[in-house]
């Protein structure tokens, strides 16, 4: 008896197009604007997502029902404006896109979605649309998986400079003076050098890893932990305006770090100093806030070092006595208009967001080329 062969197709056909869909992950869809009626096209009712086959009132289940995730869905009300509200482009049709997580029915519970859809009017009231929805979860995932590899500190597992930055950056903006508070700390290895001069660096980048590690236990989930340079450490605390809690997370922090060190016959004590600025008392923007908290922290090497301090307003005058700036700051003209002054202020400003933004990306793409290798 002869073997069957499956028909190899000579041009695109259904059933092409059916195996590149499946292969894509891609599923099809109607939905009828008129009754705000959904369904599915008949060949798909294989596949991931919790979608029933056929449902009315579909615009306002989509999200009643947690069919599209509870932070997405101000992402489908916008969409769903666009579709009822905007005129055709052309003269019969719209096309929309757009990316939000919907529910499946095996783990993981959310798969990243991207729905096309091509919207036909009559006149100007949209009537019918049809459309596909992809997932794109492993796409998501790799992308996770980059920005990480980019934002974090592989020695410590903490953020990286420049993604502490702009994210305590975007979380003091996001606070009101009159009613929300922080604390942001700078936190520093004292006399570090001697620790790598005795043990080797090796040993150093063990001690480091350590203080990452200990900072990470010390604080909240939820607080922005980042390593700024060699040995020093930054960290913003939302909601953190008690002192004498702080102090208390502070001190312990400090007594916990505080030891010394034996290897091969040598010895070598080490500690770490904390200076820390609170939101709004002492600053508003990322720039006083830091500036105080390393005020705080240069006082704290001063009185013996191994310890914690708080910003106090006396110590910019001693600033300016006992510590020579690195770089010359900006002298602006004194007849120079106060909006000119401003101009400068925001051009600085601007500046260091370009800085920040250009070293995000060199390590996004040190990190994508580690990811592929």
């Amino acid at each position: 008896m002869a073997t069957p062969y499956a028909v190899v197709p000579s041009h695109f056909n259904p059933a092409v197009y059916e195996a590149l869909d499946a292969a894509n992950d891609v599923i099809f869809f109607q939905w009828d604007l008129t009754d705000d009626t959904f369904q599915l096209r008949e060949s798909d009712a294989a596949h991931r997502y919790d979608l029933p086959d056929h449902f009315p009132r579909a615009s306002t289940r989509l999200a009643l029902e947690g069919i599209v995730h509870p932070d997405d869905a101000s992402i489908l009300e916008y969409y769903l404006h666009r579709l009822y509200h905007s005129r055709p482009a052309s003269r019969r049709h719209n096309h929309l896109t757009a990316r939000l997580r919907l529910r499946s029915t095996k783990k993981p519970l959310w798969l990243w979605s991207e729905v096309h859809l091509v919207t036909y009017y009559q006149g100007q009231r949209p009537a019918m649309a049809f459309g596909n929805i992809r997932n794109i979860q492993a796409e998501k995932l790799w992308q996770e998986r980059v920005c990480r590899r980019a934002n974090t500190d592989d020695l410590t597992g903490l953020l990286s400079k420049g993604a502490a930055k702009t994210q305590i950056r975007a979380a003091l903006r996001r606070m009101c003076p009159k009613k929300d508070t922080a604390t942001l700390l700078i936190v520093d290895a004292d006399d570090f050098k001697a620790i790598n001069d005795t043990f080797g660096h090796l040993f150093g980048d063990k001690v480091l890893h350590e203080v990452g590690q200990a900072i990470r236990r010390n604080f909240r989930q939820s607080d922005i932990k980042g390593r700024i340079g060699g040995d020093e450490f930054i960290i913003l605390l939302p909601g953190m305006g008690c002192t004498d809690i702080l102090a208390r997370h502070c001190h312990g922090l400090c007594r916990r770090l505080t030891r010394v060190f034996h290897a091969d016959g040598k010895h070598q004590s080490f500690s770490i100093s904390i200076g820390a600025a609170q939101y709004p008392a002492h600053g508003q923007s990322y720039k006083e806030l830091f500036a105080h908290a390393d005020q705080a922290l240069y006082k704290a090497k001063g009185q013996g070092k191994g310890q914690y301090v708080l910003y106090q307003s006396d110590m910019s005058e001693q600033a300016v006595d006992d510590k020579k700036p690195m770089t010359e700051p900006i002298v602006l003209n004194p007849s120079m208009p106060q909006d000119q002054e401003q101009n400068v202020a925001l051009l600085e400003a601007r500046i260091e967001q370009l800085q920040d933004t250009i070293n995000g990306m060199r390590q996004m793409m040190l990190a994508l080329l580690q990811v592929k290798r």
